[in-house]
């Protein structure tokens, strides 16, 4: 059976439903293969210029890097399975400006055909902005584990709307490959809540652990993620 948008609940924000949000696609079926002919960033003209105007919006509203992804995350998700990539950063543009006090609500509809919005521009949102340049931070504990040691991937974490911990390994057990470093902390700093800079870990799985039907088909391998360390526990 293919997948369809009807499976996911893409506003699901409070951190109560991992199952349902349309952005976890990872280790999903029903979605066909993924073609890739190419190596282009950019396939026409209006992606470029989707891609600057969001690029623009982002800062005029005062968006950090993991905002901006949880706005897109709350696309519905029969949009966010059907349009292409970059309109889904050119409609997440729309979404910041307005959340962001730049625009009101029905501004950018009303310019659309020539009138002028009626509303009020107000901010609603609690996305900050970055502070820095990029995600490498330095973190003052020691790291919790080592390479080589067995970690389990927390079942009931749980974030405020944003995480960058895949659903289909949560409640797996693993072996931390890397220590990678020291990250800003998505699941905060999307919500207004600081950096809270954490380790990250490169942590291998079992591919028959993930998907027990893999040995019967033959696809045994491994499988690398990135985890950071509130995602994990000692089995």
């Amino acid at each position: 059976m293919m997948a369809d948008a009807s499976m996911f609940d893409a506003h699901t924000t409070d951190g109560s439903s991992t199952e349902g949000r349309v952005h976890d696609l990872g280790g999903r079926s029903g979605f066909g293969p993924i073609p890739v002919d190419d190596d282009v960033l950019f396939h026409a003209d209006w992606e470029r210029r989707a891609f600057a105007v969001t690029q623009f919006a982002q800062r005029a509203a005062g968006f950090n890097t993991d905002a901006f992804r949880h706005g897109i995350e709350r696309e519905d998700p029969e949009v966010y399975l059907s349009a292409p990539y970059f309109e889904k950063w050119i409609r997440n543009a729309e979404r910041m400006l307005v959340e962001g006090g730049v625009l009101a609500p029905d501004e950018v509809a009303a310019k659309m055909t020539g009138g002028a919005g009626t509303g009020e521009a107000r901010r609603t949102t609690d996305a900050t902005a970055p502070v820095g340049r990029g995600a490498l931070r330095s973190v003052d504990d020691s790291p919790q584990f080592t390479v080589g040691e067995q970690v389990r991937v927390r079942p009931d974490h749980r974030s405020p709307g944003h995480t960058r911990l895949p659903n289909y390994v949560r409640g797996h057990v693993g072996t931390v490959e890397l220590v990678n470093a020291g990250w800003i902390y998505p699941d905060t700093h999307a919500h207004g809540a600081g950096e809270q800079p954490t380790w990250v870990y490169a942590v291998r799985f079992a591919s028959i652990d993930l998907w027990p039907d893999a040995d019967r088909r033959g696809e045994r391998h491994s499988v690398l993620v990135d985890l950071f360390e509130p995602y994990l526990e000692q089995p």
